[in-house]
């Protein structure tokens, strides 16, 4: 799910892929902790977000905000970015 500084975002992003997700961050947060480096969430291949999704972001950016380390979402497509603004996910996280 991760490589380097990148956690790519799997097609339905729910609470089926929680755990995943969380071990993803977590062991991301602490490979990068001490760079300051932003945390990219890379949206390409998502098509699905629910409430659970929204979720996990607003977690990861928790964790992060704790670390002075910031998260941005990138290659977010149409459909999921209008999901994303109706929950104002804009206000905390970067979306590109």
């Amino acid at each position: 799910m991760n490589g380097s500084d990148t956690i790519t975002i799997p097609q339905r992003f729910d609470y089926s892929v929680s755990a995943d997700f969380h071990a993803a961050i977590a062991s991301l947060l602490d490979a990068i902790a001490s760079s300051g480096k932003p945390i990219k969430l890379d949206c390409a291949k998502m098509d699905y977000i629910d409430s659970a999704g929204i979720g996990l972001l607003v977690m990861a950016y928790k964790k992060a905000q704790k670390l002075g380390i910031k998260i941005i979402l990138i290659n977010v497509k149409a459909s999921t970015k209008e999901i994303l603004f109706l929950a104002n996910v804009q206000k905390l996280i970067e979306i590109q």
